[in-house]
């Protein structure tokens, strides 16, 4: 006896077959809803509004996340447009950080590790000098697109103004930015003076822009 199963509806001549082909959006569809009802709709959002930039093998650099985090280090609230603002400007002009080199002065290079760090993830090469004398050295021996330095070192809170006009005389010419700890007027020379990590970045593409536009 030959016995055939049929899944058609004979009112409607729908055929459960026809929805083969679907199988395996519909299992996709099902798995995102299974993570969306464990993990909420919350915690989704907030990683996605810190994820700039989504690859198929995740996010690849997590812009608004790690300029949150600077500004947080710095004791500093960054107002979402402005953070908004900054990530763009990273995005579009960040190619052009790529490969440029940076020298940073400063005596105590580790209150800088969050700005360093986002740098360096958007390919800028960073050389560290903790006294003018080793800044010196650094600058014999490489060209720098920009040197970023503090204001006052050990027993001379004048230093990095003193040192200004070797930074400018160098052979690579490099714009110089002031990083400190209390404002004051920019001394002459200098592209520019902040003491804020987001006026920081902000300058640093401004000068890659005119360096390399």
């Amino acid at each position: 006896m030959d016995i055939r199963i049929s899944f058609s509806s004979p009112e409607s001549g729908f055929h459960w077959s026809d929805l083969l082909p679907y199988t395996p959006h519909l299992l996709w569809a099902l798995f995102f809803a299974f993570i969306f009802f464990i993990v909420g709709p919350r915690t989704i959002r907030t990683a996605f509004s810190r994820a700039t930039k989504l690859g198929f093998a995740g996010v690849e650099l997590e812009l608004s996340g790690e300029i949150q985090e600077v500004a947080e280090a710095r004791n500093i609230t960054l107002p979402a447009g402005l953070q908004d603002q900054l990530v763009r400007r990273m995005k579009t002009i960040g190619p052009l950080l790529r490969s440029s080199r940076i020298l940073w002065i400063d005596d105590n290079p580790t209150n800088n590790i969050p700005e360093i760090g986002v740098l360096r993830k958007l390919g800028v090469l960073i050389d560290l000098a903790k006294s003018d004398e080793e800044a010196r050295r650094q600058m014999a021996g490489a060209v720098y697109d920009i040197v970023i330095s503090d204001m006052g070192r050990v027993n001379d809170g004048e230093a990095g103004t003193k040192l200004l006009p070797e930074i400018l005389s160098s052979i690579s010419n490099p714009f110089v930015i002031f990083y400190v700890g209390a404002q004051r007027d920019t001394p002459r020379g200098a592209f520019g003076l902040t003491t804020r990590p987001d006026e920081l970045f902000n300058l640093i593409l401004d000068a890659t822009e005119r360096r390399r536009g």
